[in-house]
């Protein structure tokens, strides 16, 4: 695949390029919007698709900011979001999306590529577990983020914006084990927190020339449209079949990771 950058995508030379990410875009879009998780599928196609791991890292973050901003200004507008909760929780995610940042812009493609493997099948695993495995939700969020707490969001914004993939799921799992809102109010909270990840990392990637803005903007556009028919799509369907569809997807994907690495360091051996 050609990953020269163009200004605009849609010349002849770029056509086909730029209406896979489209429709890569579209189907990200959808699961998100219903499950979470699609970044466990949309990395590893994008690595398939020849993108070196960190550069397809960069470019499907940028391109799923539009989405997450748009989903976010809706359930705002519905009264979903807890912004008192969200705030509080603003602090620790923010000093772990910098130091995953960090790690992040440093990172070689073959440790990413070999890390992002081990993640998606751990993130499989976990996305099959219940939201309260350790015990009851509390009925009301609490008065004070005491110092677990902290700790635990700012490791959920080092991982969110080290790896990004599956930590929709986990942010479900911390909201909800922390909070004990519903799922629509966890949702938003979610969705705002994803934002100042999303930001944070995609400053550090762009820097670090590891975005591919042509790509990126096809894969937005098609996010917009896929996050529409998502929202359609969950009203009348249930979520699970989307869930296990991207633990089978994610286990399959990361054992064709795995084997290219074990083939790329036998040719070099």
């Amino acid at each position: 695949m050609n990953l020269e950058i163009s200004i605009f995508p849609f010349g002849s030379k770029n056509l086909f390029e730029a209406l896979i990410f489209f429709a890569l875009g579209l189907v990200v879009g959808f699961i998100n919007n219903i499950a979470g998780g699609a970044s466990s599928l949309s990395l590893p196609i994008m690595i398939l698709l020849g993108l070196p791991p960190t550069v397809a890292n960069g470019t499907n973050r940028f391109g799923m900011l539009l989405g997450v901003l748009s989903s976010v200004f809706s359930l705002k507008r519905y009264g979903y979001l807890r912004m008192d909760i969200a705030k509080t929780l603003l602090l620790p995610t923010l000093i772990g999306a910098v130091l995953g940042t960090l790690f992040l812009v440093t990172i070689d493609d073959s440790s990413f590529q070999g890390l992002l493997a081990v993640v998606m099948v751990a993130v499989a695993i976990m996305s099959s577990l219940g939201t309260d495995p350790f015990g009851k939700p509390p009925k009301a969020p609490p008065a004070k983020l005491g110092l677990k707490a902290f700790l635990g969001f700012m490791a959920v914004g080092l991982y969110g914006t080290l790896l990004q993939v599956g930590v929709g799921f986990i942010q479900i799992f911390a909201l909800r084990k922390y909070s004990g809102l519903d799922l629509k109010q966890v949702n938003a909270i979610k969705n705002f927190i994803t934002i100042w990840l999303l930001l944070i990392s995609s400053v550090g990637l762009f820097f670090a020339g590891k975005i591919i803005f042509s790509f990126a903007f096809c894969m937005a556009l098609g996010g917009i449209l896929g996050g529409y028919l998502g929202s359609k799509f969950q009203h009348k369907h249930d979520q699970i079949w989307i869930k296990r569809f991207i633990q089978i997807a994610s286990i399959l994907l990361a054992v064709k990771l795995i084997y290219d690495l074990m083939i790329n360091h036998q040719s070099l051996s």
